[in-house]
């Protein structure tokens, strides 16, 4: 991109703001009861309106609740892609894809890319991604595993919200499982229990 790196942060919140409208969207389309079930799950205090919810900690469960679906239900984040499809502006259209092809994977930070923000790489699937995301750029250095889903916008990805800071024998734990087969790393990182086991760790907890 040719952006200057004050551009790319601007551009970046433009997206974050979007982000969290449409991810906002996909929770209000979904029935109060499917929130308050990812949140017991997560052991989070919430009434059935969702009122004694921490909003830090209620984020984790709304992750679970938009992009996650029991098997032949669509997500509710892809729902409103095709929704919004060709309704909104370009940008908007780059985040409504970014998020409907976001993957989850735990991520090591490798560090400063040279443009602006983070360069991770992708312990589980390989490869590795420039990230921009202003909280991770600050306080994420360098070797830092972290259990994030990310969806690229237009070169670079930005986190869909919420980030566990992990033990990195975890991540070789997962890495020992998978070894090199990609269908069952899939299969792992899309699995429920494991996603709410990251958002556990990221809650401060130890999952069961």
């Amino acid at each position: 991109m040719n952006l200057s790196a004050e551009e790319l942060w601007e551009f970046y919140r433009r997206c974050g703001k979007l982000r969290v409208r449409f991810q906002t969207m996909a929770a209000q389309s979904l029935p109060p009861a499917k929130v308050v079930e990812h949140c017991k799950a997560l052991g989070l205090p919430v009434d059935r309106e969702l009122y004694q919810a921490d909003e830090g900690e209620l984020a984790y469960a709304l992750d679970l609740a938009v992009y996650q679906a029991p098997p032949g239900r669509s997500r509710a984040i892809d729902r409103i892609a095709r929704q919004y499809a060709g309704r909104e502006g370009e940008e908007s259209a780059l985040v409504l894809n970014a998020l409907s092809r976001s993957w989850l994977s735990l991520f090591q930070v490798l560090g400063p890319h040279p443009e602006a923000g983070l360069v991770l790489q992708d312990l589980v699937l390989g490869g590795e991604v420039w990230v921009l995301d202003e909280a991770l750029a600050e306080h994420a250095a360098p070797g830092t595993v972290l259990g994030i889903r990310l969806g690229r916008v237009c070169g670079f990805a930005i986190t869909c919200g919420v980030v566990a800071v992990l033990d990195p024998a975890m991540a070789t734990e997962v890495q020992r499982e998978v070894g090199d087969d990609r269908d069952l790393a899939e299969e792992l990182l899309g699995n429920l229990r494991f996603v709410r086991g990251l958002w556990l760790l990221g809650l401060g907890f130890r999952p069961e």
